[in-house]
């Protein structure tokens, strides 16, 4: 970890820069505050992925894009198209809201949104916003809000098409068109990934089910998005959204041991989402938007395990064990000026319906949020604040506010401070499971509460910006899975505390042609009663980017590293995952206004490192998931 550690003290010690000849971009985002605002008009901890950064990632994945941002970890099942997660400033999996175009996407069973399906191709920019954000959204952003805008319509006539090949004999095409005049704009954009991948399992030949898992598991993956806005008169717009994702993918089975005669194991996966928004100015100051929308995710196992087949059961080909989740929407938002700042009012329904070859107690739930907000920027003052009640079928009520305060020291300095409370409601899997006797649902958990405070202090000119946000989040009632017994619904239960405490140090500089842009956070994320780290969660973690920009070419170097952390509530030391330092080199070049070439050596120094752990490591019932060796990249874009 020496050379990890090293970077902390390189991103303090970063001088104090002259005007440069490239400078940052003034980014609006609409995530924060659910109203477009300039980036650096917001309080809360916000990072924004362009289209441009997208572009220049190549065919790297979304999981691996996210692991670059400050203040993410991420975890990975073994491979392109393999269970993946994100995790905000040490939080669960479970704490991070999803959102894409504005709808909430993701599993009602499991609580997760399926990151490992979204392409790069399908994204036109990505906002992440830092802490707790229930005030505005409602349930499960404890850790905060994630949200995916597709690529949209513009004026004129843009289509593209984008061809790229790789290790592990990787695959992929995308192309698309987006077009539009002064009133009417769409995009259509089509993409496809293949990838024979590598085993999802670490090779280990002295275990007997490790053994049996030792083949490539390949993923395939197939989307589309589009949409369409129409501009009726000054007063009136309306916008349609589509998007879906498919994907096929091979994984390994802890169990293989279990039945030696099934080695191949495999499912397939749908997200698919779509909805309307129309937009009304009700005069000069009152704007009035609708919007409905429904989001559906499947994952579908393609083999099941049948107790009843030989001596202690077998897997059954082609017997799909079904997970499926429909998310019914409705927003209608009201954004007023006022004479000094603005209010948002806001009524957000949701309804969560599961369909399953499993057995659960309640198969849906209702919800029904309540929003009002006030923002004022005034001289050097900014003060940003929302409170939101959720009446939902399943838990009681829930209230959640937050209040936060900035003041512009001089044009270049910036300190803020906020206070902001959130909440998650328990998946349907740690509350209505009723078939896995070891991890059988309790009705009686109630949601995670969380209140946060943090406290900022932000540099930036036309080429630099520096931000340095110390965090704490104490988390009540927070749900662990710790076997107690057999049947016994109390493994999944209530414990009465976890604390997180944090210091996230970011950087993005212009020397010139040379850009350094990075992050650095140091964080202790704990279990109150147990005084053990939270699993999956790191002391230090970060990365740091060098890009040099040269006419027409852009070369760059990705330092991606994380510390040691554990796999399990109950820190066995046998359970730790070791920290690693990964380096990808990038360059991009452009033959000219129309054609250009990116090309990747992702760990470039061949590293071997771990992501995820599945069960113990104690004896023999060791599963490590692997993670991609090194492996060059191309890929090819044309813009007609």
């Amino acid at each position: 970890m020496s050379k990890f550690k090293i970077a902390l003290p390189l991103l303090l010690a970063l001088p104090q820069i002259a005007i440069a000849d490239l400078a940052l971009e003034e980014i609006e985002v609409t995530t924060p505050l659910r109203i477009p605002e300039e980036e650096k008009n917001v309080i809360a901890d916000t990072t924004v992925i362009t289209s441009d950064e997208i572009e220049r990632a190549g065919l790297s994945t979304l999981p691996q894009l996210l692991q670059q941002q400050p203040g993410i970890e991420i975890t990975n099942s073994g491979g392109p198209g393999k269970l993946s997660t994100v995790s905000i400033r040490g939080t669960k999996s479970t704490h991070t809201l999803v959102l894409l175009d504005g709808m909430r996407i993701g599993s009602a069973t499991t609580g997760l949104a399926p990151i490992q399906d979204m392409p790069l191709s399908q994204i036109e920019k990505i906002e992440i916003v830092r802490g707790p954000a229930s005030s505005l959204y409602g349930q499960d952003a404890i850790g905060g809000v994630i949200q995916i805008f597709t690529k949209k319509g513009k004026k004129g006539f843009h289509p593209y098409i984008s061809a790229g090949y790789g290790r592990y004999k990787t695959k992929e095409m995308a192309a698309g068109v987006s077009a539009g005049n002064d009133s009417t704009r769409f995009a259509i954009n089509l993409a496809g990934v293949n990838t024979d991948a590598f085993s999802a399992f670490v090779p280990d030949d002295s275990n007997a089910s490790n053994t049996r898992n030792i083949d490539k598991d390949h993923y395939k993956n197939r989307s589309v998005s589009s949409n369409l806005s129409h501009q009726f008169n000054e007063q009136i717009k309306i916008d349609l959204q589509y998007f879906l994702t498919t994907g096929k993918n091979m994984f390994d089975q802890r169990y293989a041991n279990s039945d030696p005669t099934y080695v191949n194991y495999d499912d397939k996966t749908k997200q698919e989402a779509y909805g309307a928004k129309i937009t009304g100015k009700i005069n000069d100051r009152w704007e009035s938007s609708l919007k409905i929308g429904k989001s559906t995710d499947i994952y579908s196992a393609q083999q099941a395990w049948d107790p009843n087949l030989g001596a202690y059961g077998e897997w059954v080909d082609d017997a799909v064990d079904l997970y499926k989740t429909k998310e019914y929407q409705l927003s209608w938002q009201n954004n007023v000026e006022l004479d000094y700042g603005s209010l948002v009012l806001l009524y957000d329904f949701l309804k969560e319906e599961i369909e399953t070859t499993d057995i659960y107690d309640k198969d849906q739930r209702t919800n029904n949020g309540f929003v009002i907000g006030y923002n004022l920027q005034h001289d050097k003052h900014t003060f940003q604040t929302s409170l939101r009640e959720d009446l939902n079928s399943q838990y009681d009520n829930q209230t959640t506010g937050s209040i936060g305060y900035a003041y512009q020291i001089n044009p270049q300095w910036r300190i803020s401070s906020s206070y902001g409370t959130a909440f998650v409601a328990p998946n349907f899997n740690y509350l209505y499971s009723a078939v896995d006797l070891s991890a059988l649902g309790n009705p009686d958990l109630k949601p995670e509460k969380s209140k946060n405070i943090e406290a900022s202090l932000r540099y930036e000119n036309n080429s630099s910006s520096i931000s340095l946000t110390a965090y704490q989040n104490t988390i009540k009632d927070y749900i662990i899975w710790s076997y107690i017994s057999w049947g016994n619904r109390e493994n999944t239960r209530n414990i009465d505390e976890a604390k997180i405490q944090g210091l996230t140090l970011a950087t993005d500089h212009f020397f010139d042609n040379l850009q350094i842009k990075g992050s650095i956070t140091t964080e202790s994320a704990k279990n109150e009663v147990s005084d053990n780290y939270l699993p999956r969660s790191a002391n230090l973690y970060g990365s740091v980017n060098f890009n040099y920009y040269l006419d027409d070419w852009i070369f760059g170097i990705e330092n991606i590293g994380s510390g040691s952390r554990y796999n399990d509530d109950a820190n066995k030391s046998v359970n730790k995952i070791e920290g690693y330092i990964i380096t990808n080199l990038v360059t991009n070049y452009a033959f000219n206004e129309k054609f250009s070439i990116n090309m990747r050596l992702d760990n470039a120094l061949n590293k071997d490192y771990a992501l995820a752990y599945d069960g113990s490591q104690e004896g023999d019932n060791s599963y490590v998931y692997q993670t991609p060796g090194r492996g060059l990249y191309t890929n090819l874009r044309y813009n007609f």
